[in-house]
């Protein structure tokens, strides 16, 4: 009976111990160009990625942006490959990585029958972080920005 106690108290102790999240690793800051979008008008969605010194992002698995879907506004397509993106890699040893440094640019349309005020853009990123001393973990992050929509008084209601 000891043994079994003593184990539980092991796997509770394990637990509490505070881990490292994701967000220790990377973030992701997004945001929607202009602040306010008419409807029927275009933004941009600008997604940043930040990477902790010494982590990696491995271009290959790929990389993949998805957005979720919302009738307010649509993209060309709902997901994106890095290889689409033309984010800039580096050639290692250990494999071909994405260089972070250069924000995100997905144009997005704002229908003409949008609801008016406080929307948000989302999705996650699909992705793998290869740390220095060499393992490596495939995850998803997701994100979100919001932006307001407004009426567009050039538009003629139907």
């Amino acid at each position: 009976m000891t043994k079994f106690t003593l184990f539980l108290m092991m796997i509770l102790s394990l637990s509490f111990v505070p881990g490292l999240a994701q967000d220790d690793f990377l973030k992701i800051e997004c945001s929607v160009s202009p602040r306010q979008v008419l409807q029927g008008s275009e933004g941009l969605l600008k997604i940043k990625i930040l990477v902790r010194n010494g982590v990696k992002i491995s271009a290959n698995p790929e990389f993949l942006i998805r957005l979720d879907e919302n009738d307010n506004f649509s993209f060309a397509k709902i997901f994106f490959a890095g290889s689409e993106l033309n984010l800039p890699t580096s050639q290692e040893n250990d494999g071909v990585f994405l260089d972070p440094q250069k924000e995100i640019d997905v144009p997005f349309k704002l229908n003409e029958e949008a609801l008016l005020g406080n929307l948000t853009v989302s999705g996650e990123i699909v992705f793998t972080m290869l740390f220095p001393d060499s393992w490596a973990v495939k995850t998803t992050q997701k994100f979100s920005a919001d932006f307001v929509s407004r009426r567009n008084y050039k538009i003629k209601k139907k």
